[in-house]
């Protein structure tokens, strides 16, 4: 009887904390940026968020190479890179779970001409909430997030200029 007692308590504890850490994260403009500590595509050295504080806005966009809406928004991304300030900004994809193999054949394909970095277990995404592709997170220059996107449909690239261009 005291057992079935304690099983039935234990229960009880475990769903809530268990429904609790199951909960997708919840990002807002305005929230302090976490930090991204990840290896970078080309020569494997650490990409680090907490070195462009201060100096530059970081544009990030978390994509995949079968992701449709992301291959559709790359253009405009890379546009955006060309047209603003490289002194003011870093434009950074982050690459969700791929292997390497495979990103650098999309990313030679496509001419990507910024830092591909790569998300190789996706905890980088969820922790910024990621929950479908592509996810556009600005992290400006004092480590806040000033805009945050889920998603490309046709006339997301004008909000997002408009964006940047007010940093």
């Amino acid at each position: 009887m005291m057992r079935q007692f304690r099983n039935k308590i234990f229960v009880l504890l475990i769903i809530p904390l268990a429904l609790m850490l199951a909960e997708p994260k919840i990002i807002n403009v305005g929230d302090k940026a976490k930090s991204i500590t990840l290896f970078r595509l080309n020569d494997h050295t650490y990409f680090r968020t907490k070195d462009l504080l201060g100096k530059k806005h970081i544009v990030i966009s978390f994509f995949a190479t079968w992701c449709g809406p992301c291959t559709k928004e790359l253009p405009y991304l890379i546009q955006l890179s060309e047209e603003l300030s490289e002194d003011d900004f870093e434009f950074v994809l982050i690459d969700l779970k791929e292997k390497q193999d495979k990103v650098q054949s999309y990313v030679d394909k496509m001419k990507i001409p910024f830092q591909i970095i790569l998300d190789k277990y996706g905890r980088t995404f969820e922790s910024y909430g990621g929950e479908s592709l592509p996810l556009v997170v600005v992290i400006d220059k004092d480590g806040m997030i000033s805009y945050y996107h889920t998603g490309y449909v046709d006339g997301d690239e004008i909000i997002l200029k408009k964006h940047l261009e007010s940093l």
